[in-house]
Parts: C-alpha cells; sequence; structure tokens
C-alpha cells in the first residue's frame, strides 16, 4: 500500500513538473501548434481530415481559427477556444480542458448551423468525456456523451437534440447509427 502511494505521488509530481516546465518555457501558440500536429496525425489515422487557418495563444489558453474536419461527416468552426484546466489534470490524471467555439456547423446531408458552444472534455484512459455539452444553433445538442476511444463509438449519452424542420426526416434513418430516441417532438441521444 505504502508503495503505491509513493509511486502515485512520483507520477504526480512528474506531471505536475512537465506542465509547469511547459508553462515557464513555451508559450500557449507553441503548445497549440504541437497539439494541433499531433491531432493532424490521430485524425489522419482515423481517416479524417483536418485544416486550420492559425492559432493564437491566450492567458490561459490558445485559439484555433477556421478548423475544418471532414469524414463521415463535415464540421467547420470560424474559432475553437481550448482552456487546460491544469490542476483537474493532475487531480484525475488525465487531460481536462475546456472547449469553446463560435460559429460553427455540421454536414450531414445538409449544412446546419451549430452556432455557438462549448463543452468540458476529459481524455480519459477508456474514454472521452464531454461534459455541459451545449450548441446554440437551428441544430443543437446539450447534455453529455461518452465516447470509446478503442472504436470511437458512443458510450454512455443523455443529450437533447434539436434539428432544423427540413433534417427531421432523416431522423429515423440515424437511429440505425445511434442510439436516438424520439419523446414527442424532442430527440435524444440516449445510452446508459
Amino acid at each position: 500500500m505504502k508503495k503505491t502511494a509513493i509511486n502515485i505521488l512520483r507520477v504526480i509530481l512528474f506531471v505536475t513538473g512537465m506542465i509547469s516546465a511547459m508553462y515557464i518555457f513555451f508559450t500557449w501558440r507553441d503548445v497549440a501548434k504541437f497539439g494541433m500536429s499531433i491531432a493532424y496525425g490521430q485524425l489522419n489515422r482515423m481517416g479524417m481530415r483536418m485544416s486550420y487557418s492559425d492559432v493564437s495563444g491566450e492567458a490561459d489558453g490558445f485559439t484555433v481559427n477556421n478548423l475544418m474536419l471532414s469524414g463521415l461527416t463535415e464540421i467547420s468552426v470560424s474559432s475553437v477556444t481550448i482552456r487546460p484546466r491544469l490542476a483537474a489534470s493532475v487531480l484525475s490524471l488525465s487531460p481536462v480542458c475546456d472547449i469553446s467555439f463560435r460559429g460553427a456547423s455540421v454536414r450531414l446531408g445538409q449544412r446546419m448551423n451549430l452556432g455557438d458552444g462549448g463543452f468540458l472534455l476529459t481524455m480519459g484512459r477508456n474514454e472521452i468525456l464531454l461534459e455541459n455539452l451545449r450548441t446554440n444553433g437551428e441544430f443543437s445538442l446539450n447534455g453529455y456523451l461518452t465516447v470509446d476511444r478503442s472504436n470511437m463509438k458512443i458510450g454512455r449519452a443523455d443529450a437533447r437534440i434539436e434539428v432544423p424542420e427540413a433534417f427531421k426526416s432523416n431522423m429515423g434513418m440515424l437511429r440505425n447509427f445511434l442510439p436516438l430516441t424520439q419523446e414527442g417532438n424532442r430527440w435524444y441521444l440516449r445510452r446508459k
């Protein structure tokens, strides 16, 4: 038991030291460029493409401008601001960050406005958790969901979905691919 506690303390001190060194010696812009190159490689291996115009450092994070992700669907965002939560990351031993975005849209057969929004992201060992998920466009999501890292499929979820009237007829077909349920005129992404 004592050996396990010492090893955990060593890991916490190592992570704290690494984060502190990055904070002291690197700008958020440098961290952003490095992170975007890693994300580019990971997404490329999953069959997705990513492009963006530039990155800029903020006081407590960084912003990526004109981000576009494309694969089975296409997502474009005017700007995404990522603010790492250092204390939460150390305590959970997993990367945790606040992500907010402006001017987002998604193409699912037709282009739909997601608007502005954000979520709290926790990158766990086995799953990615998106909490406090919110958007304010004609296509909106509000709730939470997890993504299984081994197969990149939705794990647990409880999120209300609103779609434009012209897209509502497609929701029945999407039930074949997503854990969607309908309650009255509202749609939910749910899996326990």
